[in-house]
């Protein structure tokens, strides 16, 4: 389901943000996986806007998905999103280098689970839009939902931020030594 989410989301996101609202030379959103995690990860940066804006206007795209992107879905468009993913996931290694880096991959992590494209694919023939809804429901609107929000500002420019660093929420702020960055620590 994630797969599907990333893919339906991905042109709106750059639509918005980069065409729309021309807040930034790089906006991108995509599926990142880390171990067996996977997330959607969403990118901006930009010269002329500050982080404030940028955060602000990728949370309000974010709260408008199920508006604009899921709603005006149908299962017929769901079936094709789901088609290319079928397609780029059944289709045969180009070399063996990358059938054994697919592989070792699974020996690597301990999973093992050397069909694992088959069973995706699989799990994407019986893909519906009420099973996204409900994904991006559980995904986004839950009160377990967890967010990352990572900024470099910068110190001068027209995306240079004023104002002091706000609270995270964690009991240490601390800065790295890194122009610009924040990081925080409990």
């Amino acid at each position: 389901m994630i797969e599907l989410m990333s893919k339906i989301v991905e042109e709106p996101f750059f639509a918005e943000l980069r065409t729309r609202q021309q807040l930034g030379y790089i906006v991108s959103s995509g599926l990142r996986a880390v171990e067996e995690t996977r997330c959607l990860a969403f990118i901006a940066q930009s010269s002329v806007a500050t982080a404030d804006t940028l955060a602000t206007e990728m949370v309000k795209f974010l709260d408008s998905i199920q508006e604009k992107c899921l709603d005006p879905l149908t299962e017929r468009d769901i079936a094709v999103y789901s088609k290319a993913l079928i397609e780029r996931k059944t289709e045969p290694d180009k070399t063996l280098a990358i059938e054994v880096t697919r592989n070792w991959a699974e020996i690597a992590s301990g999973r093992l689970q050397f069909d694992r494209l088959q069973r995706e694919a699989a799990a994407l023939l019986d893909s519906r839009k009420a099973d996204l809804v409900e994904f991006w429901s559980k995904l986004y609107y839950s009160d377990k939902r967890r967010m990352l929000v990572s900024e470099i500002i910068p110190h001068a420019g027209p995306a240079s931020s004023m104002q002091p660093l706000k609270s995270t929420g964690y009991a240490i702020g601390v800065d790295d030594g890194s122009k610009g960055i924040r990081l925080g620590v409990n």
